[in-house]
């Protein structure tokens, strides 16, 4: 059976790692075709050095890069006043098999091209 994979992470296991340890662990995952979903998402600054890492590893042939979707959610303060958006949820994959995304504030849908994406079937 043919299908994508993706790999959840929880903020505990990624809290145990420092930020290239992030990154690569990110890299290594996708590149291998996966999606990478994470519970909460990176730092300004991982996503940065994510993003430049990964503009440093582009292979037209094998890597055609990556895409980083975030949603958010509310972060109510005392008596529900005011909000803030915490991020809940960071879907990174590869770019050529993240195709036709549809992104609205607290909605994510997304239809994953693996037909001669060079993504890696499992």
């Amino acid at each position: 059976m043919n299908g994508l994979k993706m790999d959840f992470l929880s903020s505990d296991a990624l809290s145990t790692h420092t930020s290239m340890e992030k990154i690569s662990m990110i890299i290594e995952r996708v590149k291998g075709g996966n999606l990478v979903v994470l519970e909460g998402g990176l730092s300004p600054e991982e996503e940065a050095e994510l993003i430049e890492t990964t503009m440093r590893e582009i292979d037209i042939e094998n890597f055609m890069g990556i895409d980083i979707y975030t949603l958010e959610k509310d972060k109510k303060a005392l008596f529900g006043i005011s909000k803030k958006k915490a991020v809940g949820l960071t879907i990174i994959g590869p770019a050529n098999i993240m195709k036709n995304v549809n992104k609205q504030s607290n909605f994510l849908s997304m239809i994953a091209n693996l037909g001669d994406s060079g993504a890696s079937m499992h």
